[in-house]
């Protein structure tokens, strides 16, 4: 298996809008906070719908209603979502692998997780 150098994550990233941006994001730091969870399709996919519902910016008139829109949006949108997520994932394990000795958090995982965003 080969892994993702940075043009892929970049072009995999590079007609994101803000809001795919902002889920790719919070869902890269659920996944880097519980890395061990990252292969679970199921709690891949409820960190994904929570994601999507607080980055989303949805506009609803109803819950219900509310409730139909993040689900239209997560069937269009989940599969580009979640292969940029873990492109990002891959990437930023490779990046920070040389300083596993020294140690990194969150925070350093974040900072270079957004060093792939197009803006």
């Amino acid at each position: 298996m080969s892994h993702p150098d940075p043009q892929e994550v970049r072009a995999a990233l590079a007609d994101f809008d803000a809001r795919h941006q902002k889920i790719v994001a919070a869902l890269f730091g659920a996944m880097a906070q519980n890395p061990g969870q990252a292969a679970d399709r199921e709690w891949v996919s409820q960190r994904l719908t929570e994601v999507t519902l607080m980055a989303g910016e949805f506009e609803a008139d109803t819950p219900d209603e509310g409730v139909q829109v993040v689900q239209a949006f997560l069937q269009e949108h989940a599969e580009e979502l979640l292969r940029a997520t873990y492109l990002v994932f891959q990437r930023v394990a490779i990046d920070l692998a040389p300083r596993a000795a020294e140690g990194f958090g969150l925070d350093d995982a974040m900072r270079q997780c957004l060093e792939y965003m197009p803006s």
